[in-house]
Order: structure tokens, then C-alpha cells, then sequence
């Protein structure tokens, strides 16, 4: 059952190799996947899958599909807020020069479905992990700012000039920022600050056309600007993080004993201090004994279910392209080898 639904999504959607070409995807992962962006310029024709779906044909056509609210982003100079807009308003604001987010855009787009499932598969992703995003704009694009998740951004209509710079402040921040907003206060505690109000010296730019395809990890500095009519697309990669997998672990373990899930009172006054102490003492060492009963096969069987991708070189197995004769004519074949089985 799970090879014939391996085979259908391979047969729908693009993947990883059509998205990066020229570069092969091993290449891509050995030197580009969570360690520098990846920028490749080129025809629409390489992700035709994508650029056929009606909806995504033009902004008009991916506005009528929309039937839920998302964020209308003012133009810069401005200073009004971020707007949650409903549908039939989208338009409207496109048309006074807001920036339009789009999130969850497969929900609007059953035809993106897919796309995301193929991608997920060939990652090693669990279902859900990865989606789409959409931003519509012909104002003045998007500031100075990061975002904590993997995006592949593709442009589909119009073009846009992107600035981008190398992150020296944070890795692997557990939420995105932008220039001109409050920064969380966990962010403050493991950032250099301050944060730039402008791209860093030494960023680079360039125009993405239709076509163009950018990759970025989270935390690179990135801001846009578009004077046209502009779409482009997004597949998005969101897995937690470690962080999250192992506190919701410990929260599991510690919801099942009786004072852990006592309410907390009296932490705004002195007294019973000494009681209040002895509890919270007993319960780190409730916290510290489940980190030690931890056991990391069965937790990532756990997160993981069935393993089904890598991109690990199996030295058992050769695979090459030979020329073979079949009814007297030369033909290409696939030629896999595993001990002494060939298929």
C-alpha cells in the first residue's frame, strides 16, 4: 500500500530535482540545504506543474479562489498595522498598494496538495510539515527581516529585487522578526544584539524574473521590493524543532503526576516559601529522572513512525544507466544491483 502511494506521488508534483536544476539534489543537500541560499534564474517550463494550476495563473484567478481571511501588509512609510482581511477585501487592498500573505494556500488550492506530499516524501518529512504561502504585491515588497522556518520561493508572475545577508546575530531562531517590531524575549537571550534597522553591509542582491527560484534557511536576512504586479509562491518547511519534540515529551511525563498539575499558588507572595521550595525541588528531580528515562530510538519511532526517505549512499546497492538490446534495438535501462540480485 505505501509503494503504490510512494509511486503515485512520484508520478505528481514536481520534485527536488526539477525545482534545483541544474544542480542534482544531492549537490543542493551536500552544499546548499542549511548552510547558504540557493538562487537559480530560469523559465517558468521547469515547474510548468506549478504554473498550469488555474489559480495560480494570475493574481485575479488565485484572489477568486480565496475564501478565508490573511494579512494585508501596509506599504513601507506608511506605519499603519499588519490588517487580517477577508477574502472578498483582498483585492481592494492589492489595489491600494498593500502586500497580500497568503497562508495555507494548498487549503484554497486543492491542486497544491500534491506538491507538498511529493516534496515531504522525497525530505523525509512527516505529512503536514511542509505547505504553501503565497504573496501578492505591487507595492513596495517586505522589509528587512528572517524567518524560522526553510522557504523555496518561486516567482510566478512579475518580478521582484531581494537583498540577502548572511545572519551574525542568531542561528536557528525559534520564531521570525522584523525590522521595526518588539523582539521576543527567549530571541533576546540568545541573540547579539542590536538587531540592523537595514540590510547588513555586504548583502547581495539581485532580480528574481518568472522563474527564478530562491532558497533560504531559516534566520538569513532578506527584504524585497517589487514596481510591478507580483506573485510568487512558497514551499514552506516547518518541522519542530528539537526543542519542542522534547519539552511536549516531558510535559507528557510530568501531566502524570498528581502536583505537577497542581496550580501554581501563591508565586506573587513570601509566604510558605519553604513549602513552595520543597515542591518545586521535587519536581525538578520528577524532570530530571524523565530526561534519564528518555530513551531516543523509541522516541524518534515515536515522531517518526516509518522511516521511508534518505539521502544516504548505500554502498550494497549500485545503481547506473547501461545500453541494452532489446528486439535487436539499443536501449537506455536503469540497472540497479544488490548482492547478487539485479533487477
Amino acid at each position: 500500500m505505501r509503494g503504490s502511494r510512494t509511486k503515485r506521488l512520484k508520478r505528481s508534483g514536481l520534485g527536488l530535482a526539477e525545482l534545483v536544476h541544474p544542480l542534482l539534489p544531492e549537490g543542493f543537500l551536500a552544499d546548499y540545504w542549511q548552510q547558504k541560499p540557493y538562487v537559480c534564474h530560469g523559465a517558468l517550463d521547469r515547474v510548468a506543474g506549478l504554473a498550469a494550476i488555474p489559480e495560480l495563473r494570475s493574481i485575479e484567478a488565485l484572489l477568486e479562489a480565496w475564501r478565508g481571511p490573511a494579512e494585508a501588509w501596509a506599504p513601507r512609510g506608511t506605519g499603519n498595522p499588519v490588517i487580517t482581511a477577508e477574502g472578498h477585501q483582498l483585492s481592494a487592498f492589492f489595489d491600494s498598494g498593500y502586500t497580500l500573505y497568503l497562508s495555507r494556500v494548498e487549503q484554497h488550492v486543492p491542486a497544491l496538495v500534491p506538491f507538498a506530499r511529493r516534496m515531504e516524501l522525497e525530505l523525509g518529512m512527516r505529512v503536514g510539515e511542509i505547505y504553501f504561502e503565497a504573496f501578492i504585491s505591487q507595492g513596495r515588497g517586505s522589509v528587512v527581516h528572517f524567518d524560522p522556518n526553510v522557504t523555496i520561493n518561486i516567482q510566478l508572475l512579475g518580478s521582484k529585487k531581494w537583498w540577502m545577508a548572511e545572519n551574525e546575530h542568531l542561528v536557528n531562531p525559534h520564531l521570525g522578526w522584523a525590522g521595526g517590531t518588539e523582539i521576543d524575549e527567549q530571541m533576546l537571550r540568545y541573540s547579539r544584539q542590536p538587531f540592523p534597522t537595514r540590510m547588513p553591509r555586504g548583502a547581495t542582491s539581485f532580480e528574481a524574473r518568472k522563474g527564478t527560484l530562491v532558497y533560504l534557511h531559516p534566520g538569513y536576512w532578506h527584504s524585497t521590493r517589487n514596481h510591478e504586479p507580483s506573485l510568487s509562491l512558497l514551499y514552506t518547511i516547518n518541522p519542530p524543532s528539537w526543542t519542542e519534540l522534547l519539552v511536549d515529551e516531558i510535559r507528557g511525563q510530568l501531566q502524570q503526576i498528581d502536583d505537577a498539575r497542581e496550580l501554581a499558588f501563591g508565586l506573587g507572595s513570601t509566604a510558605e516559601y519553604r513549602d513552595k521550595r520543597q515542591r518545586l525541588e521535587a519536581l525538578i528531580q520528577e524532570i530530571a529522572g524523565a530526561v534519564a528515562r528518555l530513551d531516543p530510538d523509541a522516541l524518534l519511532a515515536t515522531w517518526g513512525g516509518s522511516l521511508v526517505a534518505s539521502f544516504e549512499r548505500n554502498s550494497r546497492v549500485d545503481v547506473r544507466v547501461e545500453t541494452v538490446s532489446r528486439r535487436g534495438e539499443p536501449r537506455l535501462a536503469v540497472i540497479k544491483r544488490s548482492g547478487r540480485k539485479t533487477e
